[in-house]
């Protein structure tokens, strides 16, 4: 009983208020005919979260920590999932009928404004098993709480679904639940398991017959190039403590999206360094990057320049051509640096004509050449199923939505897929008629890097 006071004296007074003020600003819609979606948001005193809360069963997290921004988001008020070739347009449908369905209530300084959250397999015709468990193959989602954090500044949207069946005091303890949650202390740290076992997926001998048999496809005009991936499963002498890693991978890779996503199975960690769009109102950005060397190398890349790069920004530009009046691109490929290796990167901006939705671009955009090949008809059918397939939700995309034509999409890349004592990593290389079978072994050993010295701490 003293705990239990204790608890709640440390609790913050504005919390005793927020519970009233909601009640206040919600009940009257809520007790209205109103049907589709209810957001109201506050803001409060909370500073930004490096991680999930330890007692949260689902979540979605998305943070770039170079630009101070970070979305966190609790519990499930709206989800619309979709496969298939049509997913992007499915989901667009459904995204544009709820903007119009959609009460926005606010308080003090926090803007009405909607966010959900956004995700996708590679392959549209992925379905999840076993592996990557609670992850549909693309899904828009809402959560019950969503957390926005620009800098030091906090707004909280409190968000459910009207369909004439909510019991409000159920829907405020809910809301109240989850507003515990980010109110917690993280858990305690806890040293990493002291020993793993490694398994390579596939091995290097055949990840080397494989990218020699592509480089004879390219060299006889089958195809000029394709992305082949491999895996690393690791396990653990003990549970994986994976949200510890998100500061570290924060710290290490701040100009990355550093994203963590339970959607009621699996784990996903990614620090990944491609946006695949950034689009607000009538602008747009894309990032074109590929081809890949050790940071410290001095030798000249003049053939993956060639050969890698310049046909991602090709194929970038050709899609998005036909939705924009404009479009400008960096001269020359700049070098991206990400600690132990460095990618070409060139940055691509366009005016996107007016009507012209998110989810429409990623439709076009994806896959770039950068995660699957070209031409793009080719590279998939010369990858294969299997290929295609085992890769679930690792090189599709994850990010967020707004109203007014914002949206903000990262490629999941340098990510692992988590479960109990179980990592699994993945990382891939683009195969062209010049690649070298070693070299490109070399490559995705260093894309491992990342996860792999957040995992082990070596």
């Amino acid at each position: 009983m003293a705990r239990q006071a204790d608890k709640a004296a440390s609790l913050p007074l504005w919390l005793g208020r927020l519970r009233m003020e909601l009640r206040q600003l919600a009940m009257p819609v809520l007790r209205s005919s109103r049907r589709g979606l209810l957001s109201v948001s506050v803001e409060a005193p909370l500073a930004p979260s490096t991680a999930p809360p330890a007692q949260a069963g689902e979540w979605l997290y998305w943070r770039r920590p170079q630009s101070e921004y970070c979305l966190l988001g609790l519990g499930l008020a709206w989800k619309q999932s979709a496969s298939g070739d049509r997913r992007f347009m499915e989901l667009d449908t459904a995204w544009q009928s709820l903007q119009g369905r959609w009460t926005r209530i606010t308080q003090g300084r926090a803007r009405p404004r909607a966010r959900a959250f956004v995700g996708y397999a590679f392959d549209p015709d992925y379905q999840p098993g076993k592996q990557w468990q609670g992850f549909d193959n693309a899904l828009i989602q809402v959560p019950r709480l969503l957390a926005e954090w620009q800098g030091d500044r906090c707004v909280l949207s409190f968000n459910c679904h009207l369909d004439g069946k909510a019991q409000p005091e159920q829907l405020f303890s809910r809301w109240m639940q989850d507003l515990a949650l980010l109110l917690e202390e993280q858990a305690e740290a806890t040293a990493r398991p002291s020993s793993c076992s490694v398994t390579e997926q596939p091995d290097s001998n055949r990840w080397r017959n494989q990218v020699g048999r592509a480089v004879g496809a390219a060299e006889q005009g089958e195809l000029d190039k394709v992305v082949l991936s491999r895996r690393l499963e690791l396990r653990f002498s003990g549970e994986i403590a994976h949200r510890q890693l998100l500061p570290d991978l924060a710290r290490r890779y701040p100009g990355c999206s550093i994203l963590s996503l339970c959607l009621g199975g699996d784990v996903l960690l990614a620090a990944t360094p491609e946006r695949l769009l950034r689009m607000n109102g009538s602008d747009i950005h894309c990032d074109a990057l590929a081809g890949t060397f050790p940071v410290d190398s001095q030798a000249r890349h003049a053939d993956m320049a060639t050969h890698e790069h310049a046909p991602v920004v090709t194929a970038i530009r050709h899609a998005l051509r036909p939705f924009c009046s404009s479009l400008r691109t960096d001269r020359a490929p700049g070098r991206m640096a990400l600690n132990n290796l460095a990618h070409f990167y060139t940055a691509i901006h366009g005016r996107v004509r007016r009507g012209v939705r998110p989810l429409q671009l990623v439709d076009s955009l994806h896959p770039t050449p950068a995660v699957g090949g070209m031409p793009r008809a080719a590279a998939l059918e010369w990858m294969g199923e299997t290929e295609r397939r085992m890769r679930g939700w690792y090189t599709g995309g994850f990010g967020w939505l707004g109203d007014n034509r914002q949206a903000d999409l990262s490629v999941l890349l340098r990510c692992a897929r988590i479960s109990g004592d179980r990592a699994i990593l993945y990382a891939g290389a683009g195969i062209t008629r010049v690649s070298d079978p070693q070299k490109e072994l070399r490559e995705t050993e260093l894309k491992f890097d990342p996860m792999l010295h957040a995992l082990t701490g070596g």
